[in-house]
This record gives C-alpha cells, sequence and structure tokens, in this order.
C-alpha cells in the first residue's frame, strides 16, 4: 500500500516521503495515528504545501526532546525496599509504572509505553537502566537503583 507520511517514522523514512507498506500497517497504525496518507494526487498536493509546515514542527518535536534528554542526563531513581531474608530478592517488585509515577513526581511528562525496561520488572537489589524513548531519534538512559530498606538492615 502506498502511502505519504505526515511524520518522520523510525525505520520507514521521514516527512513528505513516499513509502510502500503492508495493509495491515498501514490500517493498524499509521493512517489512525495520522501519520500518514493514502497516495492521491490531491494528496500529494496537500501535502507538498503543507510539507515545510510539517518538517518545522518535526524539528520542534525533535529539538523539544533533545533538551529534556539534557535535563534527564543525570537523573536517577533510588527505591528503599523489603528484601527476603538471606537473599537480595524484593518482596514485590519495582514496575513500569513506579518508574512512571516517579518521574511525573519529578516533573518530567514522561509516558508509560515511552519507557523501556530490557530486563522487565525489577525483582532484586541493584542498580539497572531504563531506556526512555522521547522521540523517534532521541532516547536516553536513567539509572535505577535498588537497595535494602532501613528496617530490613536492623533486622540482618
Amino acid at each position: 500500500m502506498k502511502l505519504v507520511l505526515l511524520k518522520d517514522v523510525k525505520h520507514l523514512g521521514k516527512v513528505g516521503e513516499e513509502v510502500n507498506v503492508k495493509g495491515g500497517f498501514a490500517r493498524n497504525y499509521l493512517l489512525p495515528t495520522k501519520s500518514a496518507l493514502i497516495t492521491s494526487e490531491a494528496n500529494i498536493e496537500i501535502i507538498n504545501k503543507m510539507k515545510d509546515e510539517l518538517m518545522k514542527k518535526e524539528q520542534e518535536a525533535r529539538n523539544a526532546a533533545l533538551n529534556l534528554k539534557d535535563k534527564l542526563a543525570n537523573y536517577k531513581q533510588t527505591y528503599k525496599l523489603q528484601v527476603k531474608e538471606d537473599s537480595d530478592e524484593l518482596f514485590g517488585s519495582v514496575t513500569l509504572q513506579n518508574i512512571t509515577d516517579q518521574i511525573n513526581l519529578d516533573g518530567f511528562e514522561i509516558e508509560k509505553k515511552q519507557i523501556n525496561l530490557p530486563m522487565g520488572a525489577i525483582k532484586e537489589l541493584g542498580t539497572f537502566r531504563a531506556n526512555i524513548s522521547l522521540h523517534s531519534e532521541v532516547s536516553c538512559d536513567i539509572e535505577i537503583i535498588a537497595e535494602r530498606s532501613e528496617e530490613n538492615q536492623e533486622s540482618s
């Protein structure tokens, strides 16, 4: 299916490019998210008129993501948690929702779907990395630290 992109799409193309994609990808993702339009003479004309504006918006979004990446450069989250006796295994876990809630409390606007924990939920003590996708071309890592809580240390 031939489409013309309205936004930069990672691994596909830039604003204004004509791309050929599978029907399902077009129907289920590109068209509903208004990332592309079906190729037709009228749509190509509209996009050519809007191309400069679309490119400017895309550049502004990218610059905003780069600014946020700079602010998140040394950002860390520390969780004081209870652990099982004689092990580093946590009671419960640190999940994407915990990380999202804390990062939003700290003044950053990040959605849960932007955060990736490569190892899944954190279930033991240690230092972990979470990758945050800020834009199709911009991402950064933050540090997540799981420490033993004070009550747990006294009983050990």
